[in-house]
């Protein structure tokens, strides 16, 4: 009898230590991949996108790529720049890393909106962004002149006015 208690005492408590183990915290240096399980997990348990980012700040987990891991793992992605710019992780990077996850230029303007960032603040960033035009399908990066080989007009190497050319034959 008194075996089977110890048996259950010893599953009990290697269950209870391995239980830290099994759930992985965040930590520095933590790729996408490794954020999006860990946020998956956090945001399956219950916890709150705000809570969800003040863990993984905490614990120096880079702003760009908690970023993109949250919208990655399904969160709302005005929600996330919210909780992401209410938590005090810088504007830019949070606008670049929501946009390059494929956010929407509204989705971001409305969590910053929410967050109290300053319209002209953040029509600064969206327009500093690289990703900005391919997120919203409209803006700077869709509404360029093509340059080099995407579409610009081509031409020779044209005359200098002396008068004379060349014209190439068929061989």
């Amino acid at each position: 009898m008194q075996a089977n208690v110890l048996k259950r005492f010893l599953a009990a408590a290697a269950i209870a230590l391995a239980a830290p183990v099994a759930l992985a915290q965040f930590q520095p240096g933590m790729t996408l991949n490794q954020a999006e399980a860990q946020v998956k997990a956090r945001l399956t348990s219950g916890a709150t996108l705000q809570q969800v980012v003040k863990e993984a700040l905490a614990a120096n987990v880079d702003a760009g790529v908690l970023t993109a891991a949250m919208i990655n793992s399904g969160a709302d992605p005005s929600g996330v720049v919210q909780a992401m710019i209410g938590a005090g992780a810088p504007l830019q990077t949070v606008v670049n890393a929501a946009l390059a996850t494929g956010a929407g230029v509204e989705a971001v303007q409305q969590g910053a909106n929410a967050a109290g960032v300053p319209a002209d603040a953040l029509q600064a960033a969206i327009a500093a962004s690289p990703t900005a035009g391919v997120a919203s399908g409209a803006g700077p990066a869709s509404t360029s002149t093509p340059t080099g080989s995407a579409g610009a007009g081509g031409g020779g190497g044209g005359s200098t006015g002396t008068g004379t050319s060349s014209t190439a034959s068929p061989s």
